[in-house]
């Protein structure tokens, strides 16, 4: 019969140890934990979870609907009209870029059928012409960077061909396909108040998208190296690969604010019924994604030109830029001294924090941070052991993993 502590004696120095610490601590840190010491020590769940706060609106602005999140935390920061089904306008294109991206490959060859060219005139486009070969990935850049119709409608039609097996000769079957598509990866996405009628963001009677569902799909955009890196992209040259070898000269992003520091795309939209839309990454403190989302801004276009004579979604969007900084803080808890008491507990527990996300924490509320150490028992240096959670009063607001150290 094997002794009542069977483990390898190098481990039983590390129990009293811990045993030893616990008897220390517990009387320093019981007021910090809204749970029992003991349930910290065995990894317990907290009875109930606390909701989340109401989430602010925005500062002023003229935006009919906007969305802003810290998509590194899953934090919501501010909200206003967030489920409004509104038309996405090229917003749009960043669904058929991540459906595109999903199902063939950058360097997949594409010939240019007149059903992808579009009127110069009226919108948006890189300069596809028929008979033109490019790859995927060169409409992808078309796309994302000028905006262009023409290479949403050749991906669309390409890789629509490929999922209904159809000829891509068959524009009208295969452009169906791909939007058929793109709202099943709406739908499993949980993008409850977007649908899709075109690839390229046309109004059209059951083309709509809310901000909060447009940040999401911005988000699962930029999980996608590739495309991250395109739509960070200021501009753009590039020659069709086939034997026509047509230039198309330097194809410049439409989103003026990729100039700002920190800014790292993502998509502008516009068209008569919208307005303005704009969606924005920004890096915060601590390499936080900060995805902002505006639309129906208002839009004015010269009639002769087709410039912009007023293009209110830009000050919109560095209006809440500025206003996060002063709402909002993003603080490293592995950072000594930034959560009262961490340190000591974790020097006593023999544990450390893994490096992760910043903490997003309204600016008012500093005070108000607090933790809960959740473990089990030791284990070997590097394993993990178990997590601390941060909370704001009874509000989330993150987690982090616990190695043994």
């Amino acid at each position: 019969m094997p002794p009542a502590d069977s483990r390898p004696p190098a481990q039983r120095p590390r129990l009293l140890a811990w045993l030893l610490a616990l008897a220390l601590v517990q009387p320093l840190f019981v007021g910090l934990l809204p749970v029992p010491a003991a349930s910290a020590v065995q990894g317990e769940a907290t009875a109930g979870t606390p909701e989340a706060a109401p989430v602010p609106e925005p500062p002023e602005i003229s935006a009919q609907a906007a969305y802003v999140a810290d998509v590194s935390v899953g934090r919501p920061l501010y909200a206003l009209n967030p489920d409004e089904r509104r038309p996405p306008a090229s917003l749009a294109k960043m669904m058929t870029a991540v459906v595109a991206a999903e199902h063939v490959s950058p360097d997949d060859r594409v010939k240019i059928d007149p059903a992808d060219e579009v009127d110069v005139k009226i919108f948006s486009h890189m300069g596809l012409v028929a008979g033109d070969t490019v790859t995927v990935e060169q409409l992808l850049y078309g796309m994302l960077v000028p905006s262009g119709n023409d290479a949403a409608n050749a991906l669309a039609r390409h890789v629509g061909a490929a999922l209904a097996g159809v000829d891509p000769g068959d524009a009208e079957a295969a452009v169906a396909a791909f939007v058929g598509a793109m709202n099943e990866r709406a739908e499993a996405l949980h993008l409850a108040n977007t649908h899709f009628a075109n690839p390229s963001g046309e109004d059209a009677k059951d083309q709509y998208a809310s901000a909060r569902d447009l940040a999401g799909l911005a988000a699962t955009l930029m999980e996608n190296d590739t495309l991250a890196e395109i739509v960070r992209t200021p501009e753009y040259e590039t020659t069709s690969v086939g034997p026509e070898r047509r230039a198309y000269g330097v194809l410049t992003n439409t989103n003026t604010l990729l100039q700002e520091e920190g800014i790292h795309g993502v998509k502008t939209g516009t068209t008569g019924e919208a307005g303005g839309n704009l969606v924005t990454a920004a890096y915060f403190s601590g390499g936080n994604r900060v995805i902002t989302v505006i639309l129906g801004s208002p839009y004015e276009a010269d009639s002769e030109t087709g410039q912009p004579v007023r293009d209110d979604r830009y000050p919109d969007t560095l209006a809440i830029l500025e206003s996060l900084q002063s709402d909002y803080r993003w603080l490293d808890p592995a950072e000594r001294g930034t959560v009262e008491g961490l340190d000591e507990e974790m020097a006593a527990w023999q544990v450390t924090l893994e490096d992760g996300p910043a903490l997003v924490v309204p600016g008012d509320r500093l005070d108000d941070l607090r933790y809960t150490l959740q473990l089990g028992p030791p284990g070997d240096p590097g394993e993990k052991v178990g997590r601390v959670l941060f909370f704001v009063g009874d509000e989330p607001v993150g987690e982090r993993p616990v190695y043994q150290a």
